[in-house]
């Protein structure tokens, strides 16, 4: 299925109704396939309902120019949940994806409930963690995404109760830690895993169920 961005950029998700869906949103130079189903985590929230969402110029969604600004972005995440019909969610991110469900959250308050964040801290976003992460992906372009994201954050006070996870070996959040403690959020650490290899872990998807869970 596809909504449209308000700049018109046609974005793909999937959508599995349940008691209190979780919107997921996958990191820079992925999407929601290869986060999200390949890694367990759709089969992990059967019994929740899901909203799975590819990011503009990522996946099924439309390339696009412009419009990568964590802000911009945030507008069409909010755009998918409007043409699904999904008033409140809970939120799953790894990596930029965080970013933009941070924006989120402060976007439209009151309907996100409670989000998790992976792979992601509180420094700034650097324009080489994004190539490195490209790289071993083995994806191409998305230079415009590099140009908006470089130097994004999470600014502010938490709008909704937060979570951060992060791989033991992740370099790219190893401040995931300090940042929880400075926004009153909790932290899990993934034993053993890195930037990549966290997304997958049963650790993440436990907590994330335990912390989702009312």
């Amino acid at each position: 299925m596809f909504a449209t961005a308000p700049d018109g950029v046609k974005l793909f998700y999937d959508t599995v109704p349940g008691p209190r869906p979780v919107l997921l949103i996958h990191g820079f130079a992925a999407d929601s396939a290869a986060t999200w189903v390949a890694t367990g985590w759709v089969r992990a929230l059967a019994g929740r309902g899901h909203m799975r969402v590819d990011l503009r110029g990522h996946g099924h969604s439309a390339p696009a120019a412009s419009g990568y600004a964590p802000g911009e972005q945030a507008r069409d995440v909010l755009a998918v949940l409007d043409t699904a019909g999904l008033s409140t969610v809970d939120v799953v991110t790894y990596s930029m994806g965080g970013v933009i469900g941070w924006e989120l959250a402060r976007l439209a308050p009151g309907r996100i409930g409670r989000m998790v964040l992976g792979g992601i801290g509180g420094g700034p976003v650097a324009a080489e963690d994004l190539r490195r992460v490209r790289d071993a992906l083995g994806a191409a372009g998305l230079d415009p995404c590099i140009e908006a994201m470089t130097g994004a954050r999470l600014v502010g006070p938490a709008a909704c109760p937060v979570l951060l996870v992060a791989g033991e070996a992740d370099e790219i959040a190893a401040d995931a830690a300090d940042f929880a403690a400075t926004v009153g959020a909790g932290f899990v650490p993934v034993p053993r895993r890195t930037h990549l290899t966290a997304v997958s872990s049963r650790v993440f998807k436990e907590a994330a169920s335990a912390f989702l869970t009312p």
